[in-house]
């Protein structure tokens, strides 16, 4: 619940304390357990606010719907429905349609209130001999940021048995003291204290009972914890006279874990995470989201790396991460046999549309799990969970998706029991108040968003809209503003239990490399600290890296690691020399190498590192939801104009393109992004159509103008340039009617940008198509024929935003395209060939922190392989950085650079 203070009982005969716990109430009352709702259904049945969202987002809607269902329900005394009066509401309002949906399905279903509500609405109902145990408490004092609900379940304890004797509240008392106690008066610890919360404290000159620390990370923040607390013991301190605030974030407390192990310093209080994850339901769930049609990419990929299939895990992971990256169909999928074959067949086969169907498909995807020994158990609580779902999947109607996704939700397994002792370090965590007093607490992990965490938007309620309801009908709903308020509270008290010193924490690198801000908390804290005659305005100023000083001036324990036996060295240019040709990591069958692709190199031009890591297979694999991108964007318009323009075909009119758009698209969807069918895209499935059947018939006006025929589409080409194989697919082949060949590649970009790119001469990808035409490789299709007369060759870019052509290489009549005369590859070739001789000698040259800038300016090329990974980012050397043989700098192109 809500409160900041817990309600605290003294038994009558030991005297022992205890938190009054919804268990402790429901044991003393007698509550009777409620059947198990299907809330799933019960939303469905409703015309309420929520019904378009649930057919969309069935577990956050149903998620959504409970936090609303308790906000109300706080906000009354008794916690009963009766108590909310809307009569002064305006009924056509937006609040007044949420609260009475909400009120409505409370009173038609008491059995959804959380159980800790149901069970105060029982005892406050209840009479004081319906108890069979006596609960005193231990203080009638109000409690802090409570909710109506809260303080009516306060009011009904202390009417059923009063105050526990005085001789137990003194000693309640007295436990209490010291956890308010606070630093000396005066010091820069208690000033934080007492101003945490804005309260009127003058600033004042920082001392020794507060410092700020800045470490690399979480696991660095966590050896330094424990090193800080060794120094402590080892300078005459105890155990319990150290603390530690730690966030609520299983990995921080696995990296606290793990360092106060490694100095035999014992934790007391550290939350234990749970033994074992809900394989069965986790496993359940996503083959039912598998099942359905779109799959969602981020569901496919957690079931290949599920432990109960029928295929190795390197296998699993290996097409989670082609998923991924958009491959539903990888090359090693068609390396499984029997029943991995099979089961990967049926989740990448359609299930049907109705219930049945559905049935038929997932008892098939479960009859082709994992059989070894140790996947068993496992396998059998999924068959019993199955089982659960087979009385909604009988008929022919289509599938209730929000109640079967409500009934395979995975249990969260019940953590083991923090273990509290006193011979060791104290262990606060980020929503529980102290449990005693220390003289030193380190506060870890003030960066992000953190101390306090932001407090989420509620889809019910503005607080606009909370206000003027607790004004017109005395609901007391917090608002965003009063949970904001109690985090805040709450960690002043967190702090007010050091005494001694106060030391503060701040990772600056999140789990994924990226950089994070300090916490709120710290500029809060930086307005009661004075820098000479004035107050600190910015946090950053106090915050000094641990790395800063030498390690004789650390505040902690520390050792000396001994340094590697053949240590890498950073020769001088800032490249990595790995001593092997990096063009031969990747090998055909044959043990030639593998060719380069355009795109493989255009990120070599940029960053040889990006590039290295693609060779060695360390790419990053971003797992997040899907979303529609530019590059997705490119791709599908790619399909789409395949298809539109087959080869050996007459040029379609206007309007067939206008009639046949949207079957090519949907289809192309389904390959390429089928979180795309969902209801929620259709806007952009909209804008999309629109763009494409623009540049649909600018092409096919560019076609006719040209008179062109398609040879093909999605081309691959091989052949040999710049000393080096390479392979490609261009994305079409036209010939025109004196013979010559154009080679194109249609782009979702506009023209002014590429257009400068390619008059600055550095332009690469159509100048290698190129050169794969006129020395290519024999491939035995339509390309061999067409190359027989060895015609003449141009290239095109199709730029698909503002439909612009820009062709290099021929002569074409005036007024059907661009023509772009003149070298529109020069520089970046040269650029390239330098690279490709860096990389051939075993040199990977790291990027320089103006590299993205000179790129832009000098070329007008987009860096994104800056992007690629984190470690690009922290391995910038200072500068530029290129290759001796670089080119000279080519004209300026900061102006008018955007695409059109």
């Amino acid at each position: 619940m809500s409160a900041l203070d817990p309600l605290v009982t003294a038994h009558p005969l030991t005297g022992a304390f205890r938190p009054v716990t919804p268990d402790l109430l429901a044991q003393a009352y007698l509550v009777p357990l409620p059947d198990t709702p299907d809330i799933a259904a019960l939303l469905a049945a409703r015309d309420a606010p929520w019904a378009d969202s649930l057919a969309v987002a069935p577990a956050e809607t149903i998620a959504a719907v409970r936090r609303g269902l308790r906000q109300i329900a706080s906000a009354t005394a008794r916690i009963t429905p009766d108590e909310v009066d809307l009569s002064r509401l305006d009924p056509a309002s937006r609040l007044h349609r949420h609260v009475s949906a909400l009120t409505a399905l409370w009173c038609d279903h008491p059995e959804v209130l959380p159980d800790d509500l149901r069970i105060a609405a029982h005892v406050i109902a209840a009479a004081p001999a319906d108890a069979l145990e006596p609960l005193p408490l231990v203080s009638a004092a109000p409690l802090a940021f409570a909710t109506p609900a809260e303080r009516g379940l306060q009011a009904a304890l202390i009417a059923h048995h009063g105050l526990a004797e005085d001789d137990r509240r003194a000693a309640w008392a007295d436990r209490q003291a010291p956890l308010s106690g606070g630093g000396p008066v005066g010091s820069s610890l208690n000033r934080v204290q007492q101003g945490l919360t804005g309260g009127g404290v003058l600033p004042g000159p920082l001392d020794e009972s507060l410092r700020f620390v800045a470490l690399r990370d979480v696991a660095e923040e966590a050896a330094f914890a424990a090193a800080r607390a060794q120094a402590l013991i080892d300078g005459g301190e105890r155990p319990q006279d150290i603390g530690l605030l730690v966030p609520d974030e299983a990995p921080c407390h696995l990296h606290l874990d793990r360092a106060f192990r490694d100095l035999v310093l014992p934790l007391s209080g550290l939350p234990r995470p749970p033994q074992r994850r809900d394989v069965a339901g986790e496993t359940l769930l996503h083959l039912l989201l598998c099942l359905q049609r779109p799959a969602p990419a981020m569901a496919l990929a957690s079931l290949y790396i599920s432990p109960l299939m029928p295929w190795p895990a390197a296998t699993g992971r290996a097409l989670a991460g082609e998923v991924m990256r958009g491959r539903f169909e990888p090359n090693i999928s068609k390396e499984l046999k029997g029943r991995a074959r099979d089961l990967f067949a049926r989740l990448r086969r359609e299930a049907g549309d109705s219930g049945k169907a559905l049935r038929a498909a997932l008892e098939t995807a479960i009859g082709l799990l994992g059989n070894l020994p140790d996947q068993q158990d496992d396998v059998l609580r999924l068959r019993a969970g199955a089982v659960r779902l087979w009385p909604l999947l009988q008929g022919p109607e289509e599938p209730d998706w929000p109640r079967l996704l409500a009934l395979v939700t995975p249990e969260t397994p019940e953590p083991p029991p923090t273990e509290t002792f006193v011979e060791g370090v104290t262990v606060i965590t980020e929503t529980a108040l102290p449990w005693r007093p220390v003289r030193h607490l380190i506060a870890l992990g003030m960066s992000g968003n953190r101390w306090p965490r932001p407090v989420p938007t509620s889809p019910f309620f503005l607080d606009s809209e909370l206000v003027r309801l607790r004004a017109l009908t005395g609901l007391q709903i917090e608002t965003r503003g009063d949970m904001l308020r109690l985090r805040l509270e709450r960690l002043r008290r967190q702090v007010l239990a050091a005494t001694g010193t106060l030391t503060l924490t701040r990772p600056v690198f999140a789990a994924d490399g990226t950089r994070e801000a300090p916490a709120p908390a710290l500029s809060l804290i930086a307005r009661t600290i004075l820098l000479g005659d004035k107050p600190v305005e910015d946090a950053e100023v106090l915050i000094h890296d641990l790395r800063d000083a030498g390690p004789q001036d650390w505040p902690c324990a520390h050792r000396a690691i001994p340094p590697l036996a053949s240590p890498l060295v950073l020769p001088p240019g800032g490249a990595l020399s790995v001593d092997r040709d990096l063009l031969s990591v990747r090998r055909d069958d044959d043990g030639r190498m593998r060719p380069q692709s355009p795109s493989r190199l255009e990120t070599l031009l940029v960053s040889p590192l990006a590039w290295a890591l693609a060779e060695f297979g360390a790419e990053e694999t971003l797992w997040a939801p899907e979303g529609l991108d530019v590059m997705l964007a490119g791709t599908l318009a790619h399909d789409v104009l395949e298809h539109m323009f087959p080869k050996d075909t007459a040029l379609p009119d206007p309007e067939a393109i206008a009639a046949a758009l949207p079957g090519h698209l949907s289809r192309a969807i389904r390959r390429h992004a089928p979180f795309l069918q969902r209801a929620i895209w259709e806007v952009e499935r909209q804008g999309l159509a629109r763009d494409i059947r623009t540049a649909a018939l600018a092409w096919r006006d560019t076609l006719a103008a040209l008179g062109a025929e398609v040879i093909d589409n999605e081309l691959w080409l091989i052949g040999e340039g710049l000393d080096i194989r390479l392979r490609g697919r261009a994305d079409c082949l036209l010939r025109l009617p004196d013979g010559t060949l154009l080679v194109v590649d249609h782009k979702k970009s506009g023209t002014t940008r590429r257009r400068k790119r390619m008059e600055a001469g550095w332009d690469l990808q159509v100048a290698l198509y190129r050169a794969m035409l006129l020395r290519p490789e024999p491939t035995g299709g339509v390309l061999d024929k067409a190359l027989e007369a060895a015609p003449a060759i141009g290239v095109a870019y199709h730029l698909m935003n503002d439909q612009g052509v820009l062709t290099h290489g021929i002569e074409l009549p005036e007024g059907t395209v661009s023509v772009l005369p003149g070298e529109v590859s020069d520089q970046a070739e040269a650029l390239l060939a330098a690279r490709l001789a860096e990389v051939g000698a075993g040199l990977i040259r790291l990027n320089g922190e103006d590299d993205r800038t000179w790129f832009d300016k000098t070329g007008g090329v987009t860096a994104y392989a800056l992007d690629a990974s984190p470690l690009i980012a922290r391995t910038l050397g200072p500068g530029l950085s290129l290759p001796d043989t670089a080119p000279d700098t080519a004209p300026d192109m900061t102006e008018d650079v955007a695409d059109a």
